[in-house]
């Protein structure tokens, strides 16, 4: 173990019994079990509302979390050389969800529905301030931006000289994605997601923010989701969103086991008609070309790696499949 983490774990009642590099952070392994020391890049003002949130999904037995451990002197952050900030977790012992394991996908989507019911009118906010930063942001205010900085970034390859294959995959096809990216902007606005924002924010529903497969450990004893610092109040449906796409991208928009996915969640908690159409139109935003898009744009265009034009290809080549799921499964077709 390194000067930096010793010096921070001497501010702790902890007895270490080993020590191990993990996660881009220092394992501990101690008599009070396992332990994660990390600098600390999140929110200040938002940790206490986090720290609730994991105590009632621990109280309820909705599933173990990485809450954190209070210092000698009570606080939940320490200071260490040059004014920089650490944090201790709880860390579970199991595996990471295998994303091409059936039962882990389906024990995760029961998981997340029974943290969503759980996650509710949890968190009372004190001040204009706190509500800001604990509110997540209006899809479709994103969706706006992400469909502008698309145009940006085809007007921008376009008057380019010398083009790669990725600016040049990119422009064979921005036209087309284009038309979907501002088709699902458009029954966005004309969805009743103005309807299902305001529940959520007058029921204090909280999501995850990053409910993806690193995050999801299971084993036979017992279950475990860390890693909530992107928690925020917003829909709720954004959470599922974001690992049945991050699942289908992996499993080629497998439309038998995405109902089965969406089964297992629903038997937890249904969802309504207006949640339906909100999945459908997140699942049919091209969003894997906005983050490519976005990526290239904000980077250094020297050198574009060939991964970018890699993942292009793939979505492209997916295309078919997943707008088929989605009118299949979710009965949503432009």
């Amino acid at each position: 173990m390194n000067e930096k983490a010793l010096q921070i774990l001497g501010q702790y009642n902890i007895k270490l019994l080993r020590s191990f590099g993990g996660r881009g952070a220092v394992m501990l392994e101690t008599e009070q079990g396992l332990k994660i020391l990390k600098e600390f890049a999140g929110s200040k003002t938002k940790l206490p509302y986090e720290q609730m949130l994991l105590a009632r999904l621990e109280e309820e037995g909705v599933c173990k979390v990485d809450r954190a451990i209070a210092n000698i002197s009570g606080e939940l952050l320490s200071t260490g050389e040059y004014d920089t900030t650490w944090i201790i977790k709880n860390w579970p012992i199991g595996k990471e969800c295998d994303t091409h394991s059936e039962d882990d996908l389906l024990k995760s989507m029961e998981i997340l529905a029974r943290l969503h019911k759980s996650a509710r009118n949890i968190w009372q906010m004190e001040n204009e301030e706190t509500t800001k930063r604990l509110m997540g942001c209006d899809r479709r205010n994103e969706l706006e931006k992400h469909n502008r900085e698309l145009k940006r970034v085809q007007n921008f390859i376009r008057n380019k000289r010398k083009k790669g294959s990725f600016e040049l995959l990119f422009l064979k096809y921005v036209q087309e994605i284009m038309e979907e990216s501002l088709y699902a902007q458009q029954r966005l606005e004309n969805s009743g997601y103005e309807e299902l924002l305001q529940k959520a924010k007058m029921q204090g529903h909280i999501c995850h923010g990053e409910y993806i497969h690193h995050n999801i450990f299971l084993n036979r004893q017992e279950t475990a989701v860390v890693n909530f610092g992107r928690c925020e109040i917003n829909l709720q449906i954004n959470d599922l969103c974001l690992f049945l796409r991050k699942i289908m991208e992996k499993q080629n928009w497998n439309e038998a086991l995405a109902g089965r996915m969406l089964e297992a969640y629903e038997k937890e908690r249904p969802l309504s008609g207006e949640e339906h159409l909100y999945l459908a139109v997140s699942l049919y935003y091209p969003e894997k070309v906005w983050k490519l898009a976005h990526h290239y744009y904000n980077a250094n265009k020297a050198w574009i790696p060939e991964k970018n034009t890699e993942k292009l290809e793939v979505f492209l080549n997916q295309e078919s499949q997943r707008k088929q799921m989605i009118k299949n499964l979710l009965q949503f077709a432009p």
